[in-house]
């Protein structure tokens, strides 16, 4: 379905769901937006070892500190500490943060014009926006099916904004 899927809201005026496209366009400026903000994040926080020993994971090289210290663990701390810094905490922050507050919108949302909301229109609550987040997991399970799903629910939901209680609008510009 596209962005023309009308559902008129309290005030009256018409609102348009956010199709599949401009979903998926929002998503990539926001994974390019988060590897830059991951990037800076693992340097200044002292994190660019575990980047350093994943990358000799992923080779099948024998992991070694900057020291060269043979390293037998299977799976490093400086290595889970990288990960869950930038695959984790980052990007929950990241999405959480924005889509509640004011602008109800990451940075690619905002770019796309999308603004997320709870099922009354209303601005989603820190936590609410955090289950939204992690929900994605979800969707993203099952060859992104949940995903897949905001092109044929009527509403324009993936399984991660049902399970939320979130809808995804598409606000047009307002004609000055």
């Amino acid at each position: 379905m596209s962005d023309n899927n009308q559902n008129h809201h309290n005030s009256g005026a018409p609102r348009y769901f956010a199709g599949l496209g401009r979903r998926i366009v929002a998503g990539i400026i926001d994974v390019v937006i988060l590897t830059i903000i991951a990037g800076f994040g693992a340097y200044y926080l002292g994190l660019t070892e575990g980047y350093r020993m994943l990358l000799m994971m992923l080779r099948h090289e024998e992991v070694r500190t900057m020291e060269g210290v043979l390293v037998t663990s299977p799976f490093p701390g400086q290595v889970a500490t990288f990960l869950l810094v930038t695959i984790v905490l980052i990007p929950w922050l990241y999405c959480a943060l924005l889509e509640s507050s004011k602008n109800q919108a990451t940075l690619g949302k905002m770019t796309c014009r999308a603004v997320v909301t709870d099922l009354h229109g209303n601005r989603i609550t820190f936590a609410r926006a955090s289950l939204r987040h992690f929900a994605k997991f979800v969707s993203g399970i099952l060859f992104l099916s949940g995903f897949i799903a905001i092109a044929y629910t009527k509403h324009s939901q993936g399984f991660h904004d049902i399970i939320a209680a979130c809808l995804v609008y598409y606000r047009p510009e307002k004609i000055e």
